[in-house]
């Protein structure tokens, strides 16, 4: 059980925590990602922090976050566990939920960035440029490969 932060007295003869505490209270707290997929629970662990694509831009996570509930973007999921290492996921849209030091990461797939090819990539990319759109629905499901794609390409490592 987490010791009661130490509080000063102030001028005024209110009470505060000195922020130097405060600072050290949140940075020792941990976050918990799981990371889900239709087919299996990926990660169960806690984690430093957690950056995610939004389809809006960007959040990151750090212990004592407000409560939020957001809808996922295609792009890179980026965790730092409290040792400092970093790992990273390409994720293709879905949810993100925080509640209490629960993150809960819910997406259709999710692929280890050090799995992902650089030549796979581009023959999506090539195969998505070259579909041609007759209707909206086919156009805005040919923008959504594309754009898969391009945010692969940029996250692969390997040739």
């Amino acid at each position: 059980m987490p010791q009661p932060l130490k509080t000063a007295e102030l001028a005024d003869g209110t009470r505060s925590v000195p922020a130097t505490l405060l600072l050290k209270a949140i940075i020792m707290a941990e976050l918990s990602l799981v990371l889900v997929t239709p087919e299996r629970t990926l990660l169960d662990r806690p984690v430093a922090s957690i950056r995610v694509p939004m389809f809006d831009g960007s959040a990151g996570f750090y212990p004592g976050r407000a409560p939020l509930v957001g809808r996922l973007g295609i792009g890179e999921l980026r965790l730092t566990e409290a040792s400092g290492a970093v790992e990273s996921y390409f994720i293709d849209g879905g949810f993100v939920q925080v509640k209490g030091a629960v993150v809960s990461v819910l997406t259709n797939s999710a692929i280890a960035t050090s799995e992902l090819s650089r030549k796979a990539a581009v023959a999506k990319l090539e195969e998505a440029s070259a579909d041609r759109a007759k209707t909206d629905a086919e156009y805005a499901s040919s923008s959504r490969r594309l754009e898969k794609a391009r945010k692969m390409m940029a996250l692969a490592s390997k040739d």
